[in-house]
C-alpha cells in the first residue's frame, strides 16, 4: 500500500498510514477513499481475532497544541468506528491521540509536516 509503512517490533506489528490519504487537513471526517483501505485492513484484522488493536492519531505542529490533541483523538476514533463498521470487534480496539507530541520528521518543512500527520494501527497478540 503506497500510503502505509509497516514496522515489526517483537510480537507487535505497527502499520502507519499518512493522514493526508484518509483525512483532509483540520478534519476528522474520513475521505471516501479511506473506506476501501480500511475495509482491506479490517479483513486482515478479522483473520487474527486473538489480537488487540491500538489506533493512534498524530498531527503536525500547525495550530494550537490543544487543537491538535483533540484532532488526533477524533481521527483515531473515526478509524475505530470505520473498522467496527467492517465487523472488527470494538472491544478489541483502543484509541489514543498524541497530537503533535511525537513527530517523526521536521515540522518546519511541508514534507516533514506531511509525515507527522499520520494514523498508526498497532496489532498486539493477546497474552
Amino acid at each position: 500500500v503506497e500510503s502505509a509503512s509497516i514496522q515489526r517490533n517483537a510480537d507487535m506489528l505497527a502499520v502507519t498510514f499518512k493522514s493526508d490519504f484518509w483525512f483532509d487537513i483540520n478534519s476528522a471526517t474520513l475521505k471516501p477513499g479511506a473506506y476501501t483501505e480500511l475495509q482491506r485492513v479490517s479483513g486482515v484484522l478479522n483473520q487474527y481475532p486473538q489480537t488487540t488493536i491500538q489506533i493512534a492519531g498524530h498531527t503536525d505542529s500547525t495550530g494550537s497544541e490543544a487543537y491538535n490533541q483533540q484532532l488526533s483523538e477524533r481521527r483515531a476514533l473515526a478509524v475505530k468506528n470505520a473498522l467496527a463498521g467492517y465487523n472488527v470487534n470494538p472491544g478489541r480496539m483502543t484509541t489514543v491521540g498524541y497530537g503533535e507530541s511525537q513527530p517523526v520528521a521536521d515540522n518546519t518543512t511541508e514534507a516533514g509536516r506531511q509525515m507527522n500527520r499520520r494514523v498508526q494501527i498497532t496489532i498486539i497478540p493477546m497474552s
